[in-house]
């Protein structure tokens, strides 16, 4: 079996990870990993080695050539959908789209724009879904397309086009980037312009690369995409087509599965870490919370830090966001635990304990409330 996927970025690597993931559980191929950039050519080898089945990224008109001509079963990982009669797994950039946008406007943005490659299908479904989120909210967002990152062009002219529209967008505004290269490019204009993030503009990308996102500055909020998870899928639906030997032709009767995978949740970082709000003592709170909610806070420390009563700062509060702040400290440990539990194999009492619970059974009884699953469920739903 052989893998056309290269090694180059996050998602990429995500896959490869959950191939690897269903021959470690299964031990039945021997697999071909070739060292593959993005957008290559199709490699000589490729018509001239038996193989028994192929998983491939196929984005290129000539990759799609030389798998059609394959006589084996192939699975296709690609957004590109080239070749419409093998079995396609890729991200819902309906509900990655959605994420973005329920994110930002949770932090009380009421103004959005959109940044991303042109002539990529998961770039433009990302903008599209975008968009409608922002419309039927009532709501405008700007888009800004830089060239597709296969062409080679003078990248001079574009960064100024970027640089004069990031100037001219009305502020705060919340920013979607269709993948976090992209979001970390928006970064680099926004502290080359001195325009404050995530203060005048947040950020947000989409691949969750740990080297990109913590390297960024600030460090880049992003979507988990749950590449680990299609890889897995991947593999599977191979071995099922290879093992029954059945081959999915352009005239073929059987139905070619299709497999959109949902994203694994949002890790929020820096570039998001606000809510735009007008009242400063709010916004205050907030940023206090935030920093602190898994230090075990209580809405006493939240009053000791603004210097405000309780009855007063709950008023202003809930005005402003339409939540208490014992609401907003809740939420934040929540969705601390679900970080945990979807990025590491910490059992629940550490779990709880980092996320600022005194008891680990405390914490379940309130994840189940608020999530519908207990903590050690949601984990095995969405670690494959």
């Amino acid at each position: 079996m052989a893998l056309l996927i290269e090694t180059s970025n996050a998602y990429a690597r995500g896959l490869l990870e959950g191939i690897v993931e269903y021959q470690r559980e299964h031990d039945r191929w021997s697999v071909f990993l070739p060292e593959q950039e993005r957008g290559a050519s199709p490699p000589a080898w490729l018509a001239k080695t038996p193989l028994d089945g192929v998983i491939a990224r196929i984005e290129t008109a000539a990759i799609a050539r030389a798998v059609s001509r394959l006589k084996v079963p192939v699975v296709d990982v690609s957004s590109a959908r080239r070749v419409s009669h093998i079995p396609w797994i890729e991200t819902d950039d309906s509900a990655i789209a959605r994420l973005a946008f329920d994110h930002l406007v949770e932090r009380g943005f009421r103004s959005f724009a959109f940044c991303g490659p042109k002539g990529l299908n998961w770039s433009q479904w990302r903008r599209e879904h975008f968009v409608a989120c922002c419309e039927q909210a009532g709501f405008s967002c700007d888009s800004f397309l830089t060239p597709s990152p296969y062409r080679k062009v003078e990248t001079t002219q574009t960064t100024e086009k970027l640089s004069h529209w990031l100037e001219a967008l009305p502020k705060p505004l919340g920013m979607f980037c269709s993948y976090d290269i992209q979001a970390q490019v928006v970064l680099d204009r926004c502290r080359t312009l001195e325009l404050a993030v995530p203060e005048q503009i947040a950020v947000i990308g989409v691949d969750n690369d740990p080297l990109l996102c913590d390297l960024s500055r600030p460090s880049l909020t992003s979507i988990a995409p749950d590449a680990r998870g299609a890889g897995y899928f991947a593999a599977q639906w191979l071995d099922q087509v290879m093992e029954s030997d059945k081959r999915l032709r352009r005239d073929s009767n059987l139905s070619v599965p299709t497999k959109l995978m949902p994203p694994l949740g949002i890790v929020p970082r820096q570039s998001t870490d606000i809510l735009a709000v007008e009242d400063p003592t709010v916004a205050k709170a907030i940023q206090f919370i935030r920093a602190h909610a898994c230090d075990g806070i209580q809405v006493t420390d939240v009053l000791q830090h603004v210097a405000m009563s309780r009855r007063m700062l709950e008023t202003r509060f809930t005005q402003a966001t339409g939540k208490t702040p014992h609401e907003m400290i809740s939420e934040a440990r929540l969705s601390r635990v679900k970080e945990l539990l979807q990025q590491t194999e910490l059992p629940i009492e550490a779990i709880a304990e980092r996320a600022g619970f005194e008891h680990s059974e405390y914490m379940s009884v309130a994840f189940r409330k608020a999530f519908g699953v207990p903590p050690g469920r949601y984990r095995r739903q969405v670690v494959k």
